[in-house]
């Protein structure tokens, strides 16, 4: 605002994008060498089905915030002993979304989101080592106020395995034969 830029910025949208999740799962050397699926269950943030993530209770519909008026933020002129000093600040209203919500969803708090279970499906590719993160978009946390969802990393850690060591894509085992077989 000072060097003669917009400072209206209005408000912020409600609906922000979810948080990444990540899990982790144990494989065996079976499994990391030749591929396979695995079902998980994971406790993530899903959208509201109660109010469809609007955070309304059913039947109503958020109003116009009555202190700023729609625009998210207010504006105080001070006078110092330069002249007048305007000050543009988030509404402590409506936290700077130009709207509030008279009746919140009972189910979710007005947040438009749940913690439930749900249970996804990974395919893991042949070929992964302990460490690896395999993505999945769109499976992670669900955003406020409905937003889309962040993604899902599904960490790898291989269990050891009874015969062989894994180095890299090499595997190693150890046979012990008696001087008579190996002369």
């Amino acid at each position: 605002a000072f060097f003669g830029g917009n400072s209206s910025r209005g408000p912020r949208q409600r609906s922000r994008r979810g948080q990444d999740a990540l899990i982790r799962v144990q494989i065996d050397l079976s499994t990391a060498v030749f591929g396979g699926t695995r079902d998980l269950t994971v406790d993530t943030a899903v959208r509201c089905d109660a109010c469809h993530a609007t955070g309304c209770a059913p039947g109503t519909e958020p109003a116009t915030c009555p202190m700023c008026k729609g625009r998210g933020e207010i504006q105080q002129v001070q006078r110092s002993f330069l002249g007048q000093v305007m000050t543009t600040r988030q509404c402590p209203t409506c936290r700077g979304y130009g709207e509030v919500i008279p009746d919140p969803c009972r189910k979710c708090a007005g947040e438009g989101r749940v913690r439930a279970r749900r249970d996804v499906t990974v395919k893991i590719p042949a070929g992964v080592a302990s460490g690896m993160r395999i993505r999945l978009a769109g499976q992670g946390e669900v955003g406020p106020g409905g937003g889309p969802a962040g993604n899902l990393y599904v960490e790898i850690q291989e269990l050891p395995h009874e015969v062989f060591v894994r180095e890299g894509d090499h595997l190693h085992c150890t046979v012990r034969v008696p001087m008579v077989d190996a002369a």
